[in-house]
């Protein structure tokens, strides 16, 4: 293989790399856009483990309902692939049930399901904010998602107990 076969080759493949990053930050883009906006409770975790460095750990309510829930697992054994939620009036989310497809109503909405740290959850484990800022995210009780209607969902905020979004334009 001569040599600028070689350099076409690496910039080939440079350039597949290039493109599969630009899709997949569009589609975390698009999500943010266009997602449904759903708020989960956080539950408690260790307070020696809810603040170290410039994150902190999270953990959902409903992430301790799942295996909980009808069906969980099949009878396979293997665990469903979304958590159907019901919303209030104020898009905070409850889980209804879990499944292996997508609701077939607008009355529901999915998340779907991963497993992470040997158990299974909806959302991070984590969320990382600016250095000197964690005393603002202390009273953190919401987790505000963006859901894209195949159940893509991705953390953007954190709330209050009230539901104030926490950070936003604070120094």
């Amino acid at each position: 293989m001569t040599r600028s076969w070689q350099r076409l080759g690496m910039f080939a493949a440079w350039l597949l790399v290039v493109a599969v990053a630009l899709a997949a930050v569009w589609g975390h883009e698009r999500t943010l856009r266009d997602g449904h906006v759903v708020l989960l409770e956080l539950a408690p975790v260790d307070p020696r483990s809810l603040m170290q460095g410039d994150y902190m750990a999270l953990r959902f309510a409903v992430d301790l309902q799942l295996h909980q829930a009808d069906g969980w697992p099949d009878e396979e054994g293997v665990a469903p692939r979304f958590a159907w939620l019901v919303l209030d009036q104020q898009q905070r989310g409850r889980l209804q049930a879990v499944a292996d497809e997508l609701p077939d109503t607008e009355a529901l909405l999915a998340m779907r399901i991963r497993r992470q740290d040997g158990g299974y959850s909806v959302g991070p484990n984590a969320f990382f904010f600016q250095e000197g800022t964690a005393e603002r995210y202390e009273a953190a009780r919401w987790g505000g998602f963006r859901v894209r209607a195949d159940g893509t969902a991705l953390l953007q905020a954190l709330y209050d107990a009230e539901l104030e979004l926490i950070g936003s334009n604070q120094r």
